[in-house]
């Protein structure tokens, strides 16, 4: 199969799907944020990654709705500068995909997919009490793709804050990935789930003359 995207006549969605099903597993970030009038907001996205390390910058990335609106996420976020990213692990996935449901605008994901908000030490926006681990951001910055169906809005958060459960973490303080089993996007309704992780080590050639 080709699909040439500059000299073709394929669908967005076409092009969409097949990438999604190669573009993967993809980390999901379930981002909490808060509206103007403080009604909390939860959602799944897994357009997600960690950016740089000094200083330490996440970015997720959200569709347009259907309507051809800003998601509530992204809403919410330029108007209070401030979200929460939790990590998903196996034990609520399904209160994950719970939250991803079409709410109007104003009712909590969090009342219903029964995940539980916790109070933040920097922003206004809640934690996820059930998540083993959840940072803190701060907008940095917004980036618009496209206007149109299939269209983006990415968002660039500086981590201030994160909290992470001690019983994830080894002797030497670090995470240990064989307790920290995180759910990750594939194609379609696909998900999966690292459930056994392992270790591969970069060579070190020997530049001796």
């Amino acid at each position: 199969m080709l699909i040439d995207i500059v000299g073709g006549t394929n669908d967005w969605k076409q092009v969409y799907a097949v990438c999604l099903g190669f573009v993967n597993p993809r980390p999901i970030a379930l981002v909490s944020t808060i509206s103007a009038n403080g009604s909390y907001n939860l959602a799944p996205f897994s357009f997600y990654n960690m950016v740089c390390a000094n200083p330490p910058v996440v970015m997720f990335s959200t569709g347009l709705k259907r309507d051809g609106t800003p998601k509530d996420t992204f809403v919410n976020v330029e108007a209070t500068r401030e979200f929460v990213v939790a990590t998903v692990t196996d034990d609520f996935r399904q209160q994950m995909v719970d939250s991803a449901a079409l709410l109007p605008y104003g009712e909590s994901e969090f009342d219903f997919s029964g995940l539980t908000p916790a109070p933040a030490t920097r922003v206004r926006p809640p934690l996820v009490r059930e998540a083993k681990v959840n940072i803190e951001c701060r907008l940095r910055q917004t980036i618009v793709i496209g206007d149109g169906p299939g269209s983006a809005r990415i968002v660039l958060g500086d981590v201030l804050c994160i909290h992470v459960a001690e019983e994830i973490l080894d002797a030497e303080r670090r995470i240990d990935p064989r307790k920290l089993p995180t759910v990750g996007r594939l194609g379609g309704q696909w998900y999966c789930t690292v459930t056994d992780p392992y270790e591969l080590h970069i060579p070190q050639p020997d530049r001796r003359s």
